[in-house]
């Protein structure tokens, strides 16, 4: 038969298989219910953290100039701007000037007192945006008319906070420094805030009222920042990036860290990229998982439509036509699933605009973008092909004789050399383009190689399992005779039950471990010689009477003071600090100011790993020392130079050693310390901790705080108690989003589950039949089911606390660079949830076949 003839006639055999398909489409899609569940949930998930991240990546582009407060940012630590420097940024626009800093508020008629993050503004503000209150202002009235000297107070906006913690409302007075305030109303929201996560109430006041505070001094702690608005006729992109330029040409020296408002948050973002990126893979670990309900949907789909393929063998068709009816039907449900999770996937940003709002503490721009789309559904479709690839291939193998049996699809050994190459194509080609769209391709590679170890130890641990169970001794009680036959028997669920709840446990495990062991790191294992008190912007004339005021106040107390200045790394190596390469554990010393200070001696709670610490009167070039993490992030060894800027002055010293800083202590350390003669003559200020013998309840903690707030206006501080509850509360509320974000992978494990179950089921009613024929009661029936899936959940559990901890205590190890406890109380509670979720998905699943009644089923027969 010529060539051209041959294809033509296989062109016309698929069209008519493929027409055979669409047919038996038509009478519905219930035997594809957990098939396109598992589709739609994973690629929903994927599309939706995509679609989320390109909406926040949107909204900081269109609303840069609102959260940085006009065109371009200009921020230092606080020092008085030159006249050239203040004169060439007024030339090019509007200019508002912003000083932030921490401040003790306090009731004058009541002992209470908090630390707030206080911002003093100027009559231009705000230059983009408006500032939200409650009550609102009235339309004409000006925020910062508002803000003026009333009766002897200045007006005050503040967070909600306040209120809780001071006990004030609104029209209430409350001082802060030497100067009086009335509280006008509550801060709804600023254009410049960012979401900025602070330890204390923010609180908004006129420049007038930060003078009459007399909390500016030499050497206060406090930032100043420039926002300059261009004209409209002038305000293009280019012309921002040309004033930035011009500036830094201009003043090479000044300090100043510069934002735009195309990237006005270069840390958010990261911090957002990164988050988005894991919860990109959960999204891809339950797309994964949902592979594997997609194999079991093809295998149980295969079983059920056993007479239809046994049909067209019959009537001619080969091995490979009947698997590639199924596998038609499979792709056009597998491709209309992954549209269905694409659609909901990229309508997840506007459910989180519509719902959250403002309430979000980044910018949201939500917008259709097709590249999100079809991401989703190349995930989709890849990942239907990776898995039912085995099923099909097994079911080509069949004779007619075998689909026509009454008996389910069993295990017929391993795949054929046709299948294994069809499926490792499919899952190196979703690896790939994992790959490919990955922001972060290491992070993506170590995530894959990680989940193919998964399936391969859950695999081989499942058939461990069912090695052992074959060889167990036989009970004398039926149900535990029948439950451990059912974990060996041909078509087993133990495979498909380890690998699908596996890897939710293991995730769920590993997450629970890093949450509880950062938290026990904050805070439940505090050393008991951290300080109780960190008290800061300490002046020198008032160091020795506050000092005075402490040891009469906490007799039983230990007192620790440091010189404390801010300055920015600005150069390495005569390199700017915006070409610096660092690793992500050591960039943020580079981004805004740190706190720097100087030593004759090696501070308490370091030790040098490099280098020699300098004489005590040395008088020589500057010197200075660094924390070793940090240097290594920086690529920073002795002999390098640093240079920083302090008080709109740079200080170029060469690194003289490195030291290991145990930052648990909470002891007071820097990451930069230099020689006494390097800062000679440079205003500090003082930082002094207070460490008591005890931790001080509330009510002496708080009488404490207020006496020093009231004897000291000027000096803030906070406890440590205060800071930790802070720091527990980001954590509770990350813990939650990233949860709910793995219990996904959980629901999407219920659902191949339940795959599994169904594939299986006319196996079972069958089985069932049977032993009831022979006189097994349902009672025994229920207690057999129970204890197979008993089994099988504490397998499952003890598989997934034994690698979720693992995978915690390497997280904790090598990125967060802390000790790792096993807490039991929490693993069990993780095991105990997987038993009884193993129990419950596999019961409902099973209960059919206890309710069939044998005479109809014989009949049948």
């Amino acid at each position: 038969m010529p060539e051209r003839d041959v294809a033509v006639r296989r062109g016309a055999a698929l069209a008519a298989l493929a027409r055979f398909a669409l047919r038996d489409l038509r009478g519905g899609l219930r035997f594809y219910g957990v098939f396109i569940a598992c589709l739609v949930l994973g690629v929903m998930a994927i599309v939706g953290v995509d679609a989320t991240a390109r909406a926040f990546r949107d909204g900081l582009a269109k609303q840069g100039a609102v959260l940085i407060g006009g065109d371009l940012a200009f921020s230092r630590a606080f020092g008085a701007p030159s006249d050239k420097e203040k004169a060439f940024l007024a030339a090019r626009g509007r200019l508002s000037e912003v000083v932030a800093l921490r401040a003790m508020a306090r009731r004058g008629d009541a002992p209470n007192s908090t630390l707030v993050e206080m911002k003093a503004v100027d009559s231009a503000y705000p230059l983009s945006g408006a500032v939200a209150t409650d009550p609102p202002l009235a339309p004409a009235a000006a925020f910062y008319d508002a803000l003026a000297e009333k009766d002897g107070a200045f007006g005050l906006f503040a967070d909600r906070s306040l209120g809780a913690r001071l006990n004030v409302t609104v029209g209430d007075s409350v001082a802060i420094g030497d100067a009086k305030f009335r509280l006008l109303g509550w801060l709804a929201s600023e254009p410049d805030s960012m979401g900025a996560i602070g330890f204390g109430p923010r609180a908004i006041v006129s420049d007038a009222a930060l003078k009459a505070s007399g909390l500016i001094m030499p050497g206060s702690l406090a930032r100043l920042s420039f926002r300059l608005r261009l004209p409209a006729e002038q305000s293009s992109d280019a012309a921002v990036a040309a004033t930035q330029k011009a500036f830094v040409a201009a003043f090479p020296d000044s300090g100043f860290e510069i934002r735009t408002r195309a990237e006005p948050s270069p840390q958010l973002s990261r911090t957002v990229e990164r988050f988005a990126q894991f919860l990109s893979l959960i999204g891809l670990t339950a797309l994964v998982c949902g592979g594997v309900g997609v194999g079991n949907s093809i295998r149980g789909l295969i079983d059920r439509k056993r007479k239809t393929l046994a049909i067209l063998k019959a009537l001619g068709a080969s091995g490979g036509e009947a698997a590639l009816f199924v596998l038609f039907q499979a792709f056009v449900v597998a491709a209309a699933s992954a549209l269905a999770g694409a659609a909901l996937g990229l309508a997840v940003p506007k459910i989180l605009a519509a719902s959250l709002g403002a309430a979000l503490p980044f910018p949201l721009a939500p917008r259709l973008d097709m590249r999100d789309a079809f991401s989703g559904l190349l995930f989709g479709l890849l990942t239907a092909l990776a898995f039912a690839a085995a099923p099909l291939d097994r079911a080509r193998a069949l004779p007619v004789t075998t689909l026509l049996r009454e008996t389910a699809l069993r295990d017929f050994g391993p795949l054929r050399l046709r299948g294994r190459l069809v499926a490792t194509l499919a899952a190196a080609a979703l690896f790939g383009f994992a790959l490919l769209v990955s922001p972060d391709r290491l992070l993506t590679a170590e995530f894959g190689l990680a989940v193919a170890l998964s399936f391969t130890l859950l695999y081989g641990v499942a058939r461990a399992i069912m090695f052992v169970a074959r060889r167990a001794p036989h009970s004398r009680r039926l149900p535990l005779r029948l439950a451990i036959a059912n974990l060996h028997r041909p078509g087993a669920l133990t495979p498909s039950f380890l690998v699908s709840l596996g890897l939710g446990v293991t995730l769920l495990t590993a997450l629970v471990g890093v949450e509880r062991n950062l938290r026990a790191e904050i805070g439940e294992s505090l050393p008991k010689e951290s300080p109780s008190f960190f008290f800061f912007d300490i002046q020198a004339a008032q160091a020795a009477d506050f000092e005075t005021f402490l040891r009469k106040e906490a007799p039983d107390g230990a007192l620790a003071v440091a010189p404390m200045l801010r300055g920015r790394i600005v150069k390495v190596n005569g390199v700017p600090a915006e070409e610096i390469k660092a690793t992500d554990k050591a960039r943020w010393a580079l981004e805004g100011d740190r706190g720097i200070t100087f030593a004759a001696q090696v501070p308490d709670g370091s030790h040098l790993v490099d280098g020699q610490w300098w004489p005590e009167h040395y008088a020589g070039p500057p010197l200075v020392s660094m924390e070793n993490g940090v240097a290594q992030g920086l690529g920073v060894k002795i002999g390098d130079t640093i240079t920083v800027n302090v008080l709109g002055r740079t200080l170029t010293a060469r690194v003289a050693n490195l030291r290991k800083v145990n930052w648990r202590s909470f002891n007071i350390n820097f990451v930069l310390v230099f020689s006494p003669n390097a800062i000679a003559g440079a205003p500090f200020s003082r930082l002094m901790t207070l460490s008591l013998p005890e931790r001080p309840g509330p009510s002496r903690e708080a009488a404490l705080l207020a006496d020093a707030a009231r004897a000291f206006p000027s000096i803030a501080s906070v406890s440590i108690r205060e800071t930790l509850a802070t720091v527990d509360a980001l954590l509770g509320k990350l813990a939650i989003a990233i949860r709910s974000a793995a219990s996904l992978a959980l629901v999407v494990s219920a659902l191949v589950l339940a795959g599994a179950l169904a594939a299986g089921q006319r196996a079972r009613i069958y089985e069932a039949v049977v032993l009831k024929v022979l006189g097994a009661t349902r009672g025994r029936l229920l207690g057999a089911l129970a204890l197979e899936f008993a089994l099988l959940g504490a397998a499952t559990a003890a598989f997934g606390l034994v690698a979720g901890t693992l995978a915690a205590a390497v997280v904790a190890h090598g990125l967060l660079d802390m000790s790792f406890t096993f807490f039991p109380a929490q693993a069990m509670a993780v095991a105990i949830g997987a038993i009884a979720f193993a129990l419950v998905i596999g019961l409902a699943g099973t209960w059919r076949s206890l309710s069939e009644k044998p005479g109809r089923r014989l009949r049948e027969e």
